[in-house]
């Protein structure tokens, strides 16, 4: 099920959620235990685009988390930007279909069940809209602070101590490897 909460309501209860404001050019980030760049093995990028929803819904199960809120770091809206590919009409149209509307720019809170197909259409976004907001997502008890860039790396940072001891053993039950590099690119 995918919930949407208003940017304000939103932003109330999660104020360290990283934000940029173009406008004063300041960049907000919450204190970072550790941070990981994680990525999968994959043949094409629809195939990768499918895992990396399974693993993600993997990996959150088992740090015990049920359910994970994206939100743009900036005010753009959801679907701010038209695209003419396949992947991503479908993406819109998902969004769409979740009443996701062209002026919405808050939260979308998605549970685990659902979250294999919202990454699919989430990744699909992210990889050919190039003016969409950097967006971050979080769990309800704000452990964690991820992101997945253009190429489909998960961008993660724990939050705090507690949480990094159960990451490292919960990672080795998915397919996901470790970069080694400070960036994926």
């Amino acid at each position: 099920m995918i919930k949407k909460i208003s940017r304000k309501q939103f932003l109330l209860d999660f104020p360290e959620i990283p934000q940029s404001n173009y406008k004063t050019d300041e960049y907000t980030f919450p204190q970072v235990y550790d941070s990981y760049i994680l990525t999968l093995s994959s043949k094409s990028a629809r195939g990768h685009a499918k895992l990396l929803g399974v693993e993600l819904s993997k990996l959150m199960a088992n740090l015990n988390i049920n359910n994970l809120s994206f939100l743009g770091d900036t005010r753009l809206p959801w679907l701010y930007q038209d695209n003419d590919y396949s992947p991503v009409k479908q993406a819109l149209q998902y969004l769409s279909v979740n009443k996701v509307s062209k002026s919405f720019n808050g939260a979308l809170n998605v549970d685990l069940n659902s979250l294999p197909e919202f990454i699919i259409h989430f990744f699909w976004l992210i990889r050919c809209n190039a003016a969409l907001p950097y967006f971050n997502f979080t769990d309800t008890s704000f452990n964690i602070v991820g992101s997945i860039c253009q190429y489909g790396n998960v961008h993660l940072s724990i939050l705090n101590e507690e949480t990094d001891e159960v990451f490292e053993k919960a990672l080795l039950q998915t397919k996901f490897v470790v970069f080694d590099d400070n960036s994926c690119y």
